[in-house]
C-alpha cells in the first residue's frame, strides 16, 4: 500500500502469477483455495469419474493481460520451475514494452517449487530487489488465497467456461482452457489486478492481516 502511495502505476507493473491442476472430473487442485463461512455451506460435489486425468497450467497476469496458459507434465520442481523461468518466462515478457520489463515486479507464493535455493538464486539474477515470495527481498505471504488474483479471480473464472460443457480428453480440455484464457478482456484483467487489489488489501489492513474475505461482497 505504502509503494502504490509513492508510485501510482506500481501495479502496472507487478507480474501475478500462479500455477494449477485442471482435472476432468471439474475439480481445480489449488492448496490455497478456501471459503470463508460464519455458517457450514453443507456443499457437496458428485462426481461419476472412475479415472481422473489433467493437465498442469501455469499462468500470469501483467497489465491487463494473460501471460500464457502454460502446460507442464508431473510436479513442478526447483529444477522444473527453473528451466521454466530461464526459457519459458522471457518469451512472455518479449511481447511487452521496454518500460514495462524495465520496471517489472515479480509475484510468486510459497509453493515448495518456488523457495527452491537455484530458484531464488535465479530471481535475485534476474529481477534483483523487484521480486516478491515466502523468501523474496519483497516478503508475499506463503498461503495468500484472498489477494492474490490468480486465486480470488482467474482460476474460478476459468473453471467456469472451461467446466460449462465437460472436456472428454486431455487434448480438448487444454484447447478449453486456451480459449478460455484468450477471452478474457482487459478491462477484467484491470479490473481483478488493480481495482479489487486494492478493495482487498484495504479490507486486509482493517482485519489486522486476518482472513477478510468473508467480510467483503
Amino acid at each position: 500500500m505504502v509503494k502504490i502511495q509513492e508510485e501510482p502505476l506500481f501495479l502496472n507493473y507487478v507480474c501475478w502469477t500462479d500455477e494449477s491442476k485442471f482435472t476432468n472430473n471439474g475439480v481445480i487442485n489449488k492448496q490455497n483455495n478456501r471459503y470463508w463461512s460464519d455458517t457450514n455451506p453443507h456443499w457437496t460435489n458428485d462426481s461419476n469419474f472412475q479415472h481422473v486425468w489433467g493437465t498442469n497450467v501455469w499462468c500470469g497476469l501483467l497489465c491487463g493481460r494473460l501471460l500464457g496458459p502454460y502446460f507442464y507434465n508431473g510436479t513442478l520442481t526447483g529444477r522444473r520451475y527453473l528451466d521454466f523461468l530461464s526459457n519459458t518466462l522471457p518469451t512472455f515478457l518479449d511481447e511487452f514494452n521496454l518500460d514495462t520489463r524495465m520496471n517489472l515486479f515479480f509475484q510468486q507464493d510459497g509453493a515448495p517449487a518456488h523457495n527452491a535455493i537455484i530458484v531464488r538464486e535465479y530471481l535475485n539474477q534476474t529481477f534483483g530487489h523487484k521480486w516478491m515470495g515466502t523468501y523474496g527481498p519483497v516478503q508475499w505471504p506463503p498461503r495468500s488465497p484472498d489477494i492474490t488474483p490468480l486465486d480470488y479471480f482467474l482460476w474460478g473464472h476459468l473453471k467456469t467456461v472451461v467446466y460449462a460443457n465437460p472436456p472428454i480428453n486431455i487434448e480438448d480440455l487444454k484447447n478449453k482452457i486456451i480459449i478460455a484464457c484468450s477471452e478474457l478482456t482487459q478491462d477484467q484483467i484491470i479490473t481483478a489486478t488493480q481495482r479489487e487489489l486494492l478493495r482487498r488489501m484495504e479490507a486486509c489492513v482493517e482485519n489486522n492481516g486476518n482472513n477478510f474475505e468473508q467480510f467483503i461482497e
